[in-house]
């Protein structure tokens, strides 16, 4: 488990809009909302890591003490691109 697994913030449940739509004749309101939470999903989950790392890298030495990581590993950990 990495660091920032061990603070990440839960994320919303996604709560669904039903709007009826046809596309080429077809409804195809299911597709596009199952691909739009799936879409939201992973921006709620990535936006999560960034503040994540943020408030990782803002920690305090005895904060970071605090939740057992050492400051070494939480600067490595701060800098990584939230898209990994």
């Amino acid at each position: 488990m990495s660091t920032i697994d061990t603070i990440c913030l839960s994320r919303p449940e996604v709560t669904s809009v039903s709007c009826p739509s046809t596309l080429l004749g077809g409804d195809y309101s299911d597709e596009r909302e199952s691909l739009l939470k799936r879409l939201w999903g992973l921006y709620c989950e990535l936006a999560a890591k960034r503040r994540s790392r943020l408030a990782l890298g803002d920690m305090s030495e005895w904060q970071l003490k605090d939740i057992g990581v050492s400051e070494k590993d939480a600067r490595q950990e701060s800098i990584v691109p939230f898209w990994r």
